[in-house]
């Protein structure tokens, strides 16, 4: 009879796995175990006659479970969820309560389920399939510091089936306690070596506590078994980065890519990794159909990054390109869904486009768009120090010291100041003046390289 009672306590309702910070690793969806038959088997018939874990059956509550089977097997769960709240032992009785507990759980009402989970516990303490699932429902409620609590009492209990562990495991991934999460993954997958979920969570686990080749190996063998679960590829290509093997991460990627399955973000990576490896041309592709993608495009804030990444590989005519496109695109300025971006962000794109400008010979150019930023901007030190370099070629070291001087007044940016004007005096052989400006940045943002710097400077004065 229970057996048939539990039967009903089919799970429907779906976990969400969010990312828990911009960098760190989100455990991979559980969303498919709920619906898997092993799933379904293990919550379903464990319920077994063990008067430690098991509260015992009497003749009267038998009465009522009975009775709430028969509306079940007509499909009237309304009717068995009635039969049993308006029975007068269910207050006194666990396992009338864990039984009303799971047609709640089956109808939605997930907040009642746990109520009388707890007045089932409340009973009866060593309640084992109670306590499980009660874990199981907070799990879906996104409660996992209570499931924890519930499932190791179940597994304290004696629960030994992979679900307790598999989701204690999948818990601690969320809580980022990867270790804990490993064990217990490695643990459900000895007991059910064919959910795939719990291999899924020890490769997570192992990517997160940086054992990446392991990670790969499992990734591996899970794709070989079913090589259509892209995300599968995309999260060994995280691995393969950090193995530094950038060109088998590309393998995945462009493999995901030719299958759509990248977003614009992606895409964009992909791009940086090509043009890490010395492949620019594939990288302006990956990089124009990032911006070029409507749907989801991609910020201004990573926009910028690529043509950082140019500027830093003196691909500056493809930087021209992409900047230009930015601007077609309407990515800036900023039409991607953000409500405000930051100035600094702004600055960034400013401050890129006069460089590109520079060093493709439109030098005028880049001036004046550094000069109309900061006119809207007039506190922007980073942009002073740029415009002053400008000034500087341009043969008006006054005003280019004018400049520096307004950025030194700024604390964000007056060890950067000092160190721009203290450079240019070198240039113009006033070393004294350059290094009093040289030891006011290291005093600010000591480095190993600008005290090298100043020593330079102190022997042309010996």
């Amino acid at each position: 009879m229970m057996r048939f009672i539990l039967l009903f306590f089919i799970l429907t309702s779906i976990v969400r796995a969010e990312s828990v910070t911009s960098k760190r690793l989100a455990p991979l969806p559980i969303d498919p175990l709920w619906q898997s038959d092993l799933f379904r088997k293990t919550v379903t018939g464990s319920f077994g006659i063990d008067s430690r874990i098991e509260p015992r059956i009497t003749v009267d509550e038998e009465f009522y479970l009975d009775a709430s089977a028969k509306k079940m097997e007509i499909k009237d769960r309304d009717g068995a969820i009635k039969v049993l709240r308006d029975c007068s032992l269910l207050a006194e009785s666990p396992i009338l309560l864990f039984s009303l507990a799971t047609f709640e759980f089956e109808a939605g009402e997930l907040e009642l389920a746990v109520v009388n989970l707890n007045k089932a516990l409340t009973k009866f303490p060593n309640f084992r399939d109670a306590h499980r699932n009660l874990a199981i429902i907070l799990v879906q409620q996104e409660e996992y510091k209570g499931a924890v609590e519930h499932l190791v009492r179940a597994i304290e209990l004696g629960s030994r089936e992979s679900i307790s562990m598999g989701l204690l495991g999948y818990c601690h991934a969320v809580q980022n306690h990867h270790q804990a999460a490993l064990d217990a993954y490695r643990l459900a997958s000895l007991t059910q070596p064919a959910q795939r979920q719990w291999k899924k969570g020890e490769a997570h686990a192992l990517q997160t506590l940086s054992r990446s080749q392991q990670a790969v190996s499992i990734f591996q063998q899970l794709i070989d078994e079913k090589p259509d679960e892209l995300n599968l590829w995309l999260a060994q290509a995280d691995n393969w980065i950090a193995l530094k093997r950038p060109i088998d991460a590309i393998v995945n990627l462009e493999l995901a890519h030719r299958a759509n399955e990248l977003t614009a973000d992606a895409i964009l990576s992909l791009g940086h990794l090509y043009l890490q490896n010395g492949l620019p041309e594939l990288a302006l592709q990956r990089y124009q159909l990032a911006m070029a993608q409507n749907a989801a495009p991609v910020s201004l804030n990573r926009a910028i990054e690529a043509l950082e990444l140019l500027a830093n590989t003196a691909e500056w005519e493809k930087a021209v390109i992409l900047s230009k496109q930015i601007r077609d695109t309407g990515i800036f300025p900023a039409k991607t869904g953000e409500e405000k971006i930051d100035s600094k962000v702004f600055s960034r794109f400013y401050r890129m486009q006069a460089l590109i400008e520079l060093e493709v010979g439109n030098a005028k150019e880049g001036e004046r768009l550094i000069a109309e930023w900061l006119s809207k901007e007039p506190l922007d030190g980073l942009a002073l120090i740029l415009l002053a370099r400008f000034k500087e070629q341009g043969d008006a070291r006054e005003e280019a010291e004018m400049l520096l001087e307004r950025a030194e007044l700024l604390p964000e940016y007056a060890a950067a100041a000092h160190r721009a004007h203290g450079k240019l005096l070198v240039n113009t052989r006033d070393y004294d003046r350059a290094l009093k400006h040289l030891e006011q940045s290291q005093t600010l943002e000591p480095s190993a390289t600008l005290a090298d710097y100043v020593r330079a400077v102190k022997e042309l004065l010996d």
